[in-house]
């Protein structure tokens, strides 16, 4: 399988992580950057069900990796489990990377660990860059649950936010969001914004209450309920009745099935 692939190259996978401060090789590096263009020329379709079978089986590996390595000795490791987690679609477009986010268990303390890493310093690798970093960074306090940053905010660290270099104003200028719609910099200094100037996780969780709406609606033959069922073994695709199951299955679900822990 592709992903286990991709996981396996970048070293990312439990039973086969890096030694300590040791980075990846030459070999090991070339592998993973021949492989992902090879990934984002594949038709649309297959692309989408490569980034769900990933971010269903090998999330986990990444938070545990990330967790693990030094950015001191093991810098082309971190960048490139971070170039992976940024290429994969909005968690409002991919179930699985949204199931992820919002399990605080899984994701605890991955959104203060990138955000720290950006303003450490990552090796940017094509198609990947600053904007998709950027890009994850905003994923990140949308979907994770406030309480899981030291003052119940935002899902990252308040050093971690007040770090983030452009909240200074000193850098992102030429980075932009992953959309490529405005620059990464203008983005993320408003929602930090935001996120300062209201109480708690309230900003974050009323956004968080709209992109789940956008997200969940049943898009099954001729639907435009709300969905009140989901899918008894994946928990991502969304019902809005007993014959929605059997249209998602013929269009699309049975290739996109995939078991999580989390």
């Amino acid at each position: 399988m592709l992903a286990d692939m991709l996981a396996s190259n970048a070293h990312l996978k439990v039973d086969s992580p890096l030694p300590i401060d040791t980075d990846l090789s030459e070999s090991d590096e070339k592998e993973v950057q021949t492989q992902i263009p090879a990934i984002l020329i594949l038709p649309p379709e297959a692309i989408s069900i490569f980034w769900g079978a990933f971010a269903a089986n090998h999330l986990d590996d990444v938070a545990v990796s990330l967790r693990r390595l030094s950015h001191a000795t093991q810098r082309q490791a971190i960048s490139t489990a971070i170039q992976i987690l940024s290429l994969i679609p909005d968690p409002k477009e991919q179930p699985y990377f949204r199931k992820f986010l919002r399990n605080s268990g899984a994701a605890k303390d991955l959104p203060t660990i990138i955000a720290r890493a950006f303003v450490k310093g990552t090796t940017w690798k094509r198609p990947s860059g600053p904007g998709h970093h950027c890009a994850l960074i905003i994923h990140m306090p949308f979907w994770c649950d406030p309480s899981l940053g030291d003052d119940g905010k935002a899902s990252v660290d308040a050093d971690a936010r007040g770090a983030w270099p452009f909240h200074r104003g000193d850098t992102g200028k030429s980075a932009r969001c992953g959309n490529g719609t405005a620059p990464a910099h203008e983005r993320l200094q408003g929602i930090l914004g935001a996120i300062e100037a209201m109480p708690g996780g309230h900003y974050l969780n009323s956004t968080r209450i709209q992109l789940e709406d956008q997200s969940d609606m049943c898009d099954g033959e001729s639907c435009n309920e709300d969905p009140e069922l989901s899918c008894s073994k994946c928990k991502t695709v969304q019902y809005c009745g007993k014959e929605c199951p059997i249209w998602y299955w013929k269009h699309g679900h049975k290739v996109r099935y995939f078991k999580t822990e989390y």
